[in-house]
């Protein structure tokens, strides 16, 4: 029998980026913004963590804004990528993991933005802060 990274199209890249991801809540299909942190990405999906409160259903549909230092392909010190995806696992905090983690099957491929959204000028705002309290 194939291990489970034997089974795998694509080679994941083990990472911690911040995502920003756009959706619509499923029990009422208002809009819905957060983030998380990339553990892992691939051509075909990724797995990333959220807060704990946070909670998926497979077969849901996010938009994911991943920022990406690019540096030689922009004059900026920020590149992003952009993915669209439906949810195929979600996996809630236990005792040993605080975050929940979601797995994203890619729907289409990763694609480049030269400018992060604003949703992600927050997200590494609020990461530099962290960092320079440190």
């Amino acid at each position: 029998m194939a291990s489970p990274s034997e089974r795998r199209r694509f080679n994941r890249i083990t990472v911690a980026l911040p995502v920003a991801f756009d959706t619509r809540l499923p029990d009422t299909d208002a809009p819905f913004q957060g983030q998380g942190l990339l553990r892992d990405i691939s051509l075909g999906g990724t797995y990333f963590h959220v807060e704990s409160g946070i909670s998926f259903q497979p077969g849901q549909i996010l938009s994911l804004t991943v920022s990406a230092p690019l540096l030689y392909l922009e004059d900026t010190d920020l590149s992003c990528l952009q993915a669209t995806g439906k949810v195929i696992r979600f996996d809630p905090p236990a005792p040993n993991r605080p975050q929940a983690g979601v797995a994203l099957n890619f729907l289409g491929g990763l694609t480049f933005c030269a400018t992060p959204t604003p949703q992600m000028f927050q997200i590494l705002n609020q990461q530099n802060l962290l960092e320079s309290e440190k």
